[in-house]
């Protein structure tokens, strides 16, 4: 009977996954639990004891671990692991092609969304062209957006760079100054009007356009009506002229020399948010000038003439031809006959594309990592600028 009742409770322990070293307490409850109690040689005070012992000063031996829990538990170790080393790797491997440094002096912009280049840009937002400049000769200015900013050509391919060869080959030692910013609007060219003059004196003032310069709203102003005629003004109280100033601190601009966060961050500003935009603050640009294009470019060039005096020059960057008798653009059509019509000169830049195309087989715009004649200028096309820009200047003399 004794024997039994010692069987269950140690089936009991089994069942429980409780292991139990053999110390003396147990033993001891053991002996009770066999002989000692027939005998009644221990009286129950020295039971009681031994039970405490064997409660207060158990020793519970833990089964080994199998091969599958060890391994599950430094999974999380080694993902944390390999998704550090896989950053480290993106991180090495874009560094030289992306990232945005800052310095006191100015900028170096690494790109390679379109084409493989670094830019560099003064502290006042002028590209730098890698031709040394002349102090104290006459400037040509050459205002746009995001393709006179040119992330996409280094500074030697720039249609800055190239005209001012071409003006120093010819015997002029002139400068040529160049000043884009991406997302820039016709509005924006004219508030930014009074800084570009007072920063950057020049004999002549370029403004490339294209079909995107004729909404009503650009990134820092807005054409606003007062006594019948346009008039740029800032979206905001204090609105900055021209090229914004950099955002963030020291730790922000350390960011900006990571390639990974860089490209991350240009990815999102230039791709996805757009996608998010209100899709109403586009139609009623678009409509007020396909009602009537005439008075709205119209409109605005006498605001631009206004802004920029006599010094104004206008060259229209169409889209890229791909033949001889590709239709002009309804921007550029009425561009021109307007500048025309109220003594605004103007110039577009599709016969040089279109003669490029027909004898040379080549296009002005895209890069061998982009869709052929889309997208901003290539080097070619930067060329292109640069000799429409020279001879122009030539022949107004």
């Amino acid at each position: 009977m004794w024997e039994k009742h010692r069987l269950a409770n140690a089936k009991t322990v089994e069942q429980r996954g409780l292991d139990f070293a053999p110390n003396s307490a147990a033993i001891a409850v053991l002996a009770l639990n066999t002989g000692s109690c027939k005998t009644s040689r221990t009286s129950l005070r020295d039971r009681r004891i031994v039970e405490s012992q064997l409660v207060q000063q158990p020793k519970i031996l833990r089964r080994p671990l199998s091969a599958r829990a060890q391994t599950q538990r430094h999974i999380l170790p080694w993902f944390a692991c390999g998704c550090g080393l896989a950053i480290l790797f993106m991180e090495l491997a874009l560094h030289n092609f992306s990232g945005k440094f800052e310095y006191s002096s100015g900028s170096e912009v690494r790109s390679f969304r379109e084409g493989l280049a670094k830019s560099h840009f003064l502290a006042n937002g002028l590209r730098l062209t890698g031709n040394p400049q002349i102090a104290g000769a006459p400037n040509v200015l050459i205002v746009g957006d995001s393709h006179v900013e040119a992330f996409q050509v280094s500074d030697e391919e720039t249609m800055g760079a190239a005209l001012e060869r071409r003006m120093r080959a010819e015997g002029k030692q002139w400068n040529a100054l160049q000043y884009g910013w991406s997302g820039a609007d016709g509005p924006d060219f004219a508030y930014a009007a009074p800084l570009l003059l007072e920063g950057f004196p020049s004999k002549r003032v370029f403004l490339l356009l294209s079909e995107g310069d004729f909404g009503t709203t650009g990134i820092a102003a807005r054409w606003v009506e007062r006594n019948g005629k346009l008039v740029a003004e800032g979206l905001e109280p204090g609105s900055v002229r021209g090229h914004a100033p950099s955002y963030g601190g020291s730790i922000a601009r350390k960011m900006k020399e990571f390639g990974l966060i860089y490209a991350s961050a240009s990815r999102f500003t230039l791709d996805i948010r757009p996608q998010f935009a209100e899709a109403s603050a586009i139609p009623p640009e678009g409509d007020r000038l396909a009602k009537a294009p005439e008075k709205a470019i119209g409109r605005i060039l006498t605001s631009l003439k206004k802004a920029y005096q006599d010094k104004l020059y206008i060259l229209y960057t169409p889209a890229q031809p791909f033949s001889a008798d590709a239709p002009e653009e309804l921007q550029e059509r009425v561009l021109l006959a307007e500048c025309k019509s109220k003594g605004i000169q103007c110039r577009s830049l599709r016969d040089r594309m279109v003669k490029e195309l027909v004898i040379n087989h080549n296009l002005a715009r895209g890069f061998s990592d982009s869709a052929p004649g889309m997208g901003h200028f290539n080097p070619l096309g930067h060329q292109l600028v640069a000799d429409e820009l020279d001879d122009w200047l030539n022949s107004s003399r």
